[in-house]
């Protein structure tokens, strides 16, 4: 299969602030300190539409959460915009509020399934979709030219910022409209929360579709987002799906924007999964629009050979929901994800949504009258290996020679019967390489030797700088 080296853009003045999906770092670091922050704040509202009642602000339940939003407020008001403040909640109702109300931009402080110690800062248009390459680099040129003028903002105290927890209820409103009524009735459903942005909302609705809620990890601490639990560690939900002998289960990640999903016998199905269990479903009912599947790089050989078996194109897009969504515009589709549980349905949403895609699934399932394990039959995952490796820079994969003749030797090998995918992290200084075939002890050495060849050949790189 053929091979996608996927670098992120360096800039030329060194300073890069805008990764896969926003900015993400270490929260007691720059680029999250008050300044910095609140110059983001700033550059935002002084760069996009004017037109507008301000800027709509979410956040997960990080503990640096706060300290963010407050300096963001005061970037945002230096620039004669207010800022209303929706609390905690997950990305996507940022997006779906932004789309059906009058706001000129939404940001969502959350560093989604990183570690608490992280956080990050998500940009939205007025419309809710995620902002395009081209505007994210304007916004980094100003904030780059400002930050090195050492630009100081004065305080703006004529603004006044206002809550937005009244909105909530809009979004919570059109989850439930997703579902006939009572159609959960008598079942019983397990959800990890992952001590996240769902930890409120995910229970409350299914509750008010009659379902019978199993909720674990539902009590942040601001410390506790992702550890060991949510779409990271679907393997904890699994157990009480178990235990519990429950429909399915899901888990979400910390700011909700995907989920991940087990079967009724307990075994953790994943974005790919999902991804054909909900295709099949549309292109069986004449539904699927343009009989079309956009799905990412690191989806397995395993569905995408399905898919075609099923008579369903297939459309490969980069890693991230935004680049998939692009690509659902460009083929004229309207379902398609990640297999990291990212998952847009198009036609409610123009950004990945764990909520959305649990009730469409659970949709499918109640109106097929089956359990998940036998929606799931069909698909034949090839065993896969994914190795992330931290590394002292990202060194564009053409400039390390040694590590990219051996890929083209492991391609050669692999032929039709697996595939080699190597790429850097958008948000992490991580080389991630991503491996399927039929032998998993086979592609499990494989992939640490490119690992091990990579990270000889990037310290060297560094150091000979």
């Amino acid at each position: 299969m053929c091979i996608i080296l996927q670098n992120i853009f360096y800039k030329g003045n060194g300073m890069k602030f805008f990764g896969t999906d926003g900015i993400r770092g270490k929260s007691n670091e720059f680029p999250f300190d008050n300044n910095t922050v609140s110059l983001i704040g700033y550059v935002l509202a002084e760069t996009l539409d004017k037109k507008g009642n301000g800027i709509l602000i979410g956040r997960d339940t990080r503990e640096s959460g706060k300290r963010i939003l407050k300096a963001l407020q005061y970037g945002i008001n230096a620039a004669g915009i207010k800022v209303t403040d929706l609390g905690v909640l997950p990305t996507p109702a940022v997006a779906y509020l932004l789309k059906n109300n009058n706001y000129q931009a939404g940001i969502v402080i959350s560093a989604s399934h990183n570690p608490y110690l992280d956080n990050g800062i998500k940009f939205f248009s007025s419309k809710g979709k995620k902002l395009p390459d081209k505007v994210e680099a304007k916004l980094e040129k100003h904030l780059v030219k400002y930050i090195e003028e050492k630009r100081v903002l004065s305080k703006n105290s004529k603004i006044k910022n206002v809550s937005g927890k009244n909105l909530v209820k809009q979004y919570e409103k059109f989850l439930i409209s997703l579902m006939p009524k009572d159609a959960l009735k008598g079942k019983t459903i397990a959800i990890d929360c992952a001590n996240g942005a769902s930890y409120k909302i995910a229970p409350e609705v299914l509750k008010k579709l009659k379902a019978n809620v199993v909720v674990i990890n539902n009590k942040p601490t601001g410390k506790n987002i992702n550890l060991n639990c949510g779409a990271l560690h679907p393997e904890t939900v699994a157990k009480v799906v178990k235990a519990k002998k429950t429909f399915c289960g899901f888990a979400f990640d910390g700011d909700a924007d995907r989920v991940i999903s087990v079967d009724d016998k307990g075994i953790v199905r994943d974005g790919d999964y999902f991804l054909g269990v909900v295709s099949k479903y549309l292109k069986d009912n004449n539904k699927l629009k343009n009989n079309t599947l956009v799905i990412t790089v690191m989806a397995n050989l395993g569905l995408i050979k399905a898919a075609k078996q099923e008579k369903i194109k297939v459309v490969t897009s980069k890693v991230g929901d935004r680049y998939v969504y692009e690509d659902l515009i460009k083929h004229k589709s309207i379902i398609g994800g990640e297999q990291s549980g990212h998952i847009i349905f198009k036609q409610l949403l123009d950004t990945g949504d764990g909520l959305i895609s649990a009730l469409q699934l659970l949709n499918i399932l109640t109106k097929e009258n089956k359990p998940l394990s036998r929606m799931c039959g069909w698909i034949k995952k090839y065993p896969q290996v994914l190795i992330n490796e931290k590394v002292l820079e990202k060194i564009p994969l053409e400039k390390l020679p040694q590590t990219t003749k051996l890929i083209k030797q492991i391609e050669k090998k692999l032929g039709d019967n697996g595939r080699i995918l190597v790429r850097y992290s958008g948000t992490e200084k991580l080389l991630r390489v991503m491996l399927e075939g039929q032998d998993k002890k086979e592609i499990k050495k494989i992939a640490q030797d490119v690992i091990n060849v990579a990270k000889k050949e990037i310290e060297k790189t560094v150091k000979e700088k």
